[in-house]
């Protein structure tokens, strides 16, 4: 395991663990976590033995948001908060640009900044007493950590303008319902079944995954003409892959393909 005083992270056997480790603060943001964040993303970023990505809170909680008594200490003009916000921003789309499966297991609080965290994995598992929360009205914030751009995604331009503008908690069920989430996981099943997932995606072709996952983030903003042509060029690159030859061996050969989802 990695040596980080506000952060936990681990790769095995292709799954990278990612958790947030200030269980009394219940995992808000410090300042000291968003320098050792970076590197971290990096690293599952450009490392192609990592096949899929776990993000989890320490303690019961998942995240918070930001730590206030921080924001209370920064001080400085509006050029320097614009800047300190624009390396979160620079985090933000590392952790979007990852291409590869990441799952998110929320336990407790995913408020502010928290919530983005979460809402920029590709599954969200929650359990029952998980909570979700654009809180930054509380605070006379606008939301950062790419909620206006993922919030109108997952569950459209209204709902996403209730969430902000209210401020509101979310509790796991209504979550499930407005489509934040993937699945409701008990407490004491929540690290099992994540892990089972990205164990899965260890089978899965990296290449079909990743082309698969940036296209489809990106197809907000492009007609039909501009996703087939990109389909074209990401199935050519599928096709000339040793996974997709190995694939067709197995079929052909009557074997189990390698890929096959947990239950």
């Amino acid at each position: 395991m990695s040596a980080f005083e506000t952060i936990e992270f681990d790769v095995n056997d292709g799954v990278a663990r990612l958790a947030f480790n200030r269980p009394e603060a219940r995992n808000a943001i410090s300042l000291q976590m968003r320098e050792e964040l970076p590197p971290v993303i990096k690293r599952i970023s450009t490392d192609n033995d990592i096949r899929a990505l776990i993000v989890t809170g320490k303690g019961g909680s998942f995240c918070a948001g930001g730590d206030i008594r921080d924001m209370g200490s920064i001080g400085g003009s509006v050029e320097v908060g614009r800047n300190r916000m624009r390396a979160t921003g620079t985090l933000v789309q590392a952790l979007a640009s990852i291409d590869k499966p990441v799952i998110a297991a929320v336990d407790g609080p995913a408020y502010g900044a928290g919530f983005g965290w979460a809402m920029l994995a590709d599954f969200v598992l929650a359990t029952p007493e998980a909570r979700f929360c654009a809180s930054f009205g509380r605070l006379g914030l606008a939301p950062d950590l790419g909620l206006h751009y993922t919030l109108p995604r997952l569950v459209g331009l209204a709902r996403a303008k209730d969430l902000i503008f209210t401020a509101r908690e979310v509790r796991a069920e209504e979550a499930l319902e407005m489509g934040l989430i993937y699945r409701i996981v008990p407490a004491d099943r929540i690290a099992d079944v994540a892990q089972e997932m990205a164990e899965a995606f260890c089978n899965a072709s990296p290449t079909a995954i990743g082309v698969s996952k940036m296209l489809l983030d990106q197809s907000f903003a492009m007609d039909l003409r501009q996703i087939a042509e990109a389909e074209a060029q990401n199935q050519a690159i599928c096709f000339a892959s040793d996974y997709h030859a190995d694939a067709v061996r197995r079929f052909l050969g009557k074997k189990p393909f390698r890929f096959k989802w947990p239950h």
